[in-house]
């Protein structure tokens, strides 16, 4: 910023002359402040727009993985009610298994999406969230929060409703022939069980997504 020092010879002129000088310096802060303050505010809606992009993508990947995730209950699901029967039924063990074929019916496929977070790790990194307004900075903090928490649930949640080695002995003895109607159920339901456990989580954390976008 450049000013001149007065150069008047009376106090009236030296008074006039520094009025000037202070009126141009706050009006130059001023200039400069609206000029910062719209800078900001333009990377704070730049910023916005590609969270509330990234949470949409993410809406839709978490759409594809319910959807798998709900398809495969569903056989499994038919599998197990198909099972029950046959063991209310008395069915003898052998003949229910080569009924029920299992080929391509029992398996585990559980999908969790991978959720994108760039946009907001870049607003951060940027501090462009700086300039968000409090409520809308607080509702996308929320989102990504959930993002990460839900994450790190799936995780321990398919380990916390399967038993991995009594799924893999059931699995093995049925591949040589030894049937065992009553664990081939048990698996069937911690089967479930796990994806049950994860699709609530997810489904959950879609409906968190998509009320962040309507919160305007």
């Amino acid at each position: 910023m450049h000013f001149e020092v007065p150069k008047a010879k009376t106090f009236k002129e030296f008074g006039s002359e520094y009025l000037m000088i202070v009126v141009s310096i706050i009006t130059a802060l001023a200039l400069e402040h609206t000029v910062q303050t719209l800078h900001h505010s333009h990377q704070a809606h730049e910023a916005a727009s590609k969270i509330d992009a990234e949470i949409q993508v993410n809406i839709k990947e978490l759409d594809t993985t319910l959807t798998h995730n709900n398809a495969q209950v569903a056989k499994l699901e038919s599998l197990r009610t198909e099972l029950l029967a046959g063991i209310h039924d008395k069915t003898d063990e052998p003949a229910l298994i080569k009924q029920l074929n299992l080929k391509d019916r029992l398996s585990l496929a559980v999908h969790v999406p991978s959720l994108r977070r760039e946009a907001w790790e870049v607003a951060v990194a940027s501090q462009a969230v700086s300039w968000m307004p409090r409520e809308q900075l607080e509702r996308y903090s929320s989102v990504y929060a959930g993002m990460r928490d839900m994450q790190a649930i799936s995780l321990s949640g398919t380990n916390n409703f399967l038993n991995g080695p009594q799924m893999q002995d059931t699995i093995s003895n049925l591949q040589m022939g030894q049937t065992d109607t009553k664990a081939l159920y048990r698996t069937l339901r911690q089967m479930i069980g796990a994806y049950e456990s994860i699709d609530g989580n997810l489904q959950g954390l879609r409906d968190d997504l998509a009320k962040s976008t309507k919160a305007e």
